[in-house]
């Protein structure tokens, strides 16, 4: 039996999908997570904080979307991680709701940072260059009698996004729509990964060595399973300090020669 799976495909100059981001270290990861996913979601549904529930949908916030959806990705072009180097100068809020300065650097009360001079902090920040992902969305099989609308929900908002849309920070702008197509062919989100096209690689050279046999890739993907074998912190849980869940996965790849190409 088919089930509805929602396709996006994540392609442009710059993204950046953040892990362990805390304070001036800003990573990010080789893929997607799914919580970055789930929020690109809300911004095309124009959900604010703090409520992050969605006026089409209010009963529905953001922790359930995520509840409620299977997610998969598969990672068509790698990419290249590079780190920015920043500082940004200013009087910096703190966790504890103090505010470092120049001359407070364990925090100050705002009254008194007004009269004090900026701290200039350093920061790092990483981004994939020419990174290309195509991720999968479903709706579990035991919310699907409540939710048999809800992939066509986010393909409304996807088309017509209330805010814009990015790759993981407002600076990483997707080079093609977002929204790739809602399907109804695939038994399930694994066999979706192993089966839609392939965007190739963007050099000439590279897309040539391949079809002459050269080189034969395998892609790496993803998808959400509960026996999975790997565990990863990136479910959705809404908090202050910004921590998250754990979901199970299942690490497949996939040869490039058994499915079609396309390019970008």
């Amino acid at each position: 039996m088919s089930e509805q799976i929602l396709f996006l495909r994540l392609e442009g100059p710059l993204q950046s999908w953040g892990l362990r981001s805390r304070w001036s270290r800003r990573d990010t990861g080789p893929e997607p997570t799914k919580s970055a996913i789930i929020g690109l979601l809300g911004c095309a549904a124009g959900i604010l904080r703090p409520d992050w529930r969605s006026d089409d949908q209010p009963d529905m916030r953001l922790e359930q979307w995520d509840n409620v959806l299977n997610f998969g990705v598969r990672i068509d072009r790698p990419g290249m991680i590079e780190t920015d180097y920043h500082t940004v100068q200013g009087r910096h809020w703190q966790a504890d709701g103090k505010m470092k300065t120049g001359l407070s650097r364990s925090g100050t009360t705002p009254n008194k940072a007004e009269n004090e001079p900026p701290h200039t902090e350093i920061t790092w920040r990483d981004y994939l260059h020419d990174a290309a992902f195509l991720v999968a969305l479903s709706v579990k099989p035991v919310h699907q009698a409540d939710n048999h609308d809800l992939l066509e929900t986010f393909k409304s908002h996807l088309e017509r996004p209330k805010w814009p849309l990015y790759l993981g920070r407002k600076s990483c702008v997707p080079s093609r729509p977002i929204f790739d197509r809602l399907a109804n062919e695939y038994q399930d989100i694994k066999s979706a990964l192993c089966t839609e096209p392939w965007s190739a690689p963007l050099s000439t050279k590279e897309r040539k060595a391949i079809q002459k046999g050269k080189r034969a890739p395998k892609l790496l993907a993803w998808f959400e399973c509960s026996d999975g074998d790997y565990e990863r912190q990136d479910a959705m849980r809404l908090n202050q300090l910004r921590f998250y869940d754990f979901r199970r996965c299942k690490r497949i790849e996939i040869d490039v020669n058994s499915i079609s190409w396309r390019i970008s």
